[in-house]
């Protein structure tokens, strides 16, 4: 009877260690996303502030308009990988390296 005891209490503890590290995982997806949209958010400022300062070359080269473009999605698709490979790798390891113990 001890030992399924001790299992219980195991197994409750198990549990509410599982339901911590969610929850702090939760909160370091929230900071990951929210650091994401800060990116996201400076860099399509600052491609405002360039097209809006290179207009009349950009309208005189129109070719220059999809290099722009294509430089620009590829800066926010590696940010965006960069950033779900960064969540991946604590959710993979929290457990093993004791991140929220």
């Amino acid at each position: 009877m001890s030992a399924a005891g001790n299992k219980n209490v195991s197994s409750a503890g198990n549990t509410s260690l599982n339901a911590r590290y969610k929850s702090k995982l939760n909160m370091d997806s929230a900071l990951i996303a929210l650091m994401l949209s800060l990116l996201y958010g400076v860099q399509l400022f600052l491609v405002y502030s360039v097209f809006s300062a290179t207009k009349p070359v950009l309208l005189e080269f129109s070719g220059l308009i999809p290099v722009y473009l294509l430089f620009v999605g590829l800066m926010f698709f590696i940010e965006t990988v960069g950033c779900l490979k960064v969540r991946q790798s604590i959710k993979q390891h929290m457990h093993e390296f004791r991140y929220y113990d």
